[in-house]
């Protein structure tokens, strides 16, 4: 460790000397939707922290493709990390919120577009594709997280509901 580099046990060295900058710290400001729980657990590395949050996004795009369990990785990762990482806990809220919100509105319009092909007697029903239409907005929304949660980006989805915070 050279001369102008401070060291913190959880991050490892930090260059310039200064303070280490944990993803466990306080959010940002533009992180309108982190949680200002105190963290508990026992701390993460920042870079494992970076890992699981994009690990959390990642689990909702298997998901999807395996079946509509987008929400099951989401939610095993935030179970985990909630108390221990803000970073983590941040962005496994944002997926876990958006893959129970693509469930519910895909649910929703399947009902309401299985309604309009019954009322057209059929005709309707090329219109029945379209309840896949969250899952494909959630599976990009989840790639830009993935990648800005990589990049160590504090990014909330531009459409979501926040159940879990």
């Amino acid at each position: 460790m050279s001369a102008n580099q401070s060291f913190d046990p959880h991050t490892g060295p930090q260059p310039g000397g200064g303070a280490a900058s944990s993803l466990n710290d306080a959010p940002p400001s533009a992180a309108r939707y982190a949680s200002d729980a105190p963290m508990t657990g026992e701390p993460v590395k920042d870079s494992e922290a970076t890992m699981w949050a994009m690990f959390s996004h990642l689990a909702v795009v298997l998901g999807h493709f395996a079946a509509v369990l987008g929400w099951v990785g989401p939610l095993v990762i935030f179970l985990m990390y909630k108390d221990r990482n803000r970073f983590i806990r941040f962005h496994a809220a944002e997926a876990l919120n958006g893959a129970i919100a693509t469930l519910v509105l895909s649910i929703v319009l399947s009902i309401l577009l299985t309604i309009t092909a019954v009322i057209t007697f059929g005709f309707g029903s090329f219109l029945l594709p379209l309840a896949g239409a969250p899952q494909l907005v959630q599976i990009i929304f989840a790639i830009i997280g993935a990648v800005k949660a990589n990049n160590r980006e504090w990014w909330s989805y531009p459409v979501n509901l926040r159940f879990v915070k």
